[in-house]
């Protein structure tokens, strides 16, 4: 007759509680860092093919790597999550947040097709603009790596990363303002029309912000 270890039930116990419990809260924040990190990498891309550095098939491809991980991402945070008892903020503002950081990633995907299709468009408000975002993204990190954390005054990151978020779209509505102080051209058109995809992209990036806003509010910050 075998005898089990008197430790083993327990020490399945905790190997159960700890892969479905705080190992997988940190997995679940590890995972939406990632995807802000591939966002920070599209935006960056965005700018290397604006300045020159990249070619239309360079671009293209390398968006599409950029976007395809992302993708990757969200299937491995949908399969967490499933598998997750206990995750560090409502289960649901998880899965919307993640959704709109993959938005915002498939829309600069679409702008590198656009920017391709209206060649002729002037660079340097789009610049702008995606130096805005770029900044929105960085303190997007910073929020996202408090959650979880007992007292981590994401609260107060959280102001700061929707001030810079919604400065995308005050840059935006700058630089459109200021294409419309000369004669409309078909340039001005097309800039118009990457100035405006631009913004949708930061609003994804605003509504993902105000989804984790509902979180810290339901867990009292």
């Amino acid at each position: 007759m075998s005898h089990r270890h008197p430790g083993s039930l327990w020490q399945r116990f905790v190997h159960f509680f700890q892969s479905f419990g705080p190992r997988a809260s940190k997995e679940l924040v590890a995972n939406l860092l990632s995807h802000l990190d591939a966002d920070a990498q599209g935006v960056g891309l965005v700018i290397s093919m604006l300045q020159g550095g990249l070619d239309r098939d360079a671009s293209l491809a390398e968006m599409s790597k950029v976007e395809h991980a992302g993708d990757q991402l969200r299937t491995e945070l949908v399969d967490t999550l499933a598998k997750t008892l206990v995750t560090p903020i409502d289960r649901e503002d998880l899965y919307r947040f993640s959704r709109a950081i993959d938005d915002l990633l498939d829309e600069l995907r679409d702008f590198v097709r656009e920017w391709w299709l209206l060649q002729g468009a002037n660079s340097q408000p789009l610049l702008h603009v995606l130096s805005d975002l770029a900044a929105a993204i960085d303190s997007a990190k910073v929020v996202v790596a408090t959650i979880g954390e007992p007292k981590s005054g994401g609260a107060t990151q959280l102001v700061e990363a929707l001030r810079l978020a919604n400065r995308v779209r005050c840059t935006h509505e700058d630089e459109i303002t200021a294409l419309f102080q000369g004669e409309v051209t078909m340039e001005l058109l097309r800039e118009r029309e990457l100035l405006h995809r631009l913004d949708s992209i930061g609003m994804h990036l605003v509504q993902g912000l105000n989804t984790i806003a509902d979180s810290f509010v339901k867990r009292g910050e």
